[in-house]
């Protein structure tokens, strides 16, 4: 990603399909996968009855979930595979060519996810009373605080990793559990680490909770607009919200699965990559570039920083200068492909 776009001021990242199957058809075929769940129809006649659909068109849609994995058709005949299998597996082909463009197919990867809680309890419904998931579900403005509390006072996590879009309502932190938070960042081996929102980690009322979590131990990273809030645990439990892509949900899932946690791993290191370290500094500019090119101004990307606006003015301009270029531009071009390079 050569970085042009958000360069230039227009960072709309917009979710790229590869599949042909447009998104209300996936919808109404996840719908019909739902009925098959609930009910192990095993014919597609029998199927189309129960979802009160025209067969031709159940066929159809059967054609698109076989392709994605979750049925296997023959002839008339239909198998169901558990969605948390994949969920997972639809992920890791999707993302194949996340690489330069991740954050163009960020959203279309977060759909995808976002169906598994849903798909989950359906797969439950009709598996005669045999649990596939380990999950806890939680509800509440405090909800993504009180799943956490709970699953560390069951089995306290040596690693924890957040998305945090919205941190507004952490800016003034409750001392116990800010205490308790902190114990997870200590000892050898442990670690926590938070992707929050510029927006955040530049805002007046947050400065004081920014240095305290720094000083707590925790590795706090910044994009200008991260994804849908979630946080995954010792690899083995990810956190979602029921509405995938909520900055602060009031409904979330954990669901306990090393395949789901370690694909949604796998996209939190992705996004750390192109994070930068609040307060911190790189190769004189490469950090303010780096936030630029995820669309912050060159204002918010010096305050987040902990530079003056000046200060960031100038190193673009020695920027510049080390490239050899006279617009920005030219020097998101000339800076992107040094980083590939």
């Amino acid at each position: 990603m050569t970085g042009l776009g958000c360069f230039a001021g227009a960072c709309d990242y917009l979710p790229v399909r590869s599949d042909p199957h447009s998104r209300s058809a996936e919808l109404v075929a996840l719908e019909v996968l739902g009925v098959g769940l609930r009910s192990r129809a095993g014919t597609v006649a029998e199927l189309a009855a129960l979802a009160v659909r025209d067969e031709d068109e159940v066929r159809r849609d059967l054609e698109w979930l076989h392709s994605q994995g979750f049925v296997d058709v023959h002839g008339d005949r239909i198998g169901y595979t558990a969605p948390e299998e994949v969920i997972a597996d639809v992920v890791r082909r999707r993302a194949g060519d996340l690489g330069a463009e991740m954050l163009r197919h960020l959203a279309d990867l977060a759909e995808v996810v976002g169906q598994l809680p849903a798909l989950a309890r359906e797969w439950d419904t009709g598996a005669d009373a045999h649990q596939v998931l380990d999950i806890e579900v939680f509800h509440g403005p405090e909800a993504v605080v009180d799943l956490w509390h709970l699953r560390q006072s069951k089995q306290p996590a040596r690693r924890t990793d957040v998305v945090l879009p919205d941190a507004s309502r952490l800016y003034v932190a409750d001392p116990a559990m800010q205490e308790f938070w902190h114990e997870a960042s200590k000892g050898e081996g442990n670690s926590t680490r938070v992707i929050a929102s510029i927006a955040d980690a530049v805002h007046p009322a947050a400065q004081q909770r920014v240095t305290e979590e720094l000083e707590g131990g925790v590795q706090l990273r910044l994009l200008a607009r991260p994804p849908g809030w979630f946080w995954i645990t010792d690899e083995t439990t990810v956190a979602l919200p029921l509405t995938w892509g909520e900055a602060w949900p009031t409904s979330v899932v954990a669901v306990r699965s090393r395949a789901v946690a370690g694909m949604a791993a796998w996209v939190f290191e992705r996004l750390w990559e192109r994070a930068v370290p609040v307060r911190a500094e790189r190769a004189a500019w490469d950090s303010l570039l780096m936030l630029m090119d995820g669309g912050a101004t060159l204002e918010a990307a010096s305050r987040a920083l902990g530079i003056s606006e000046r200060t960031g003015r100038r190193r673009v301009a020695d920027a510049m200068e080390h490239f050899g270029v006279s617009s920005m531009l030219a020097l998101g071009v000339a800076w992107g492909d040094a980083r590939r390079g």
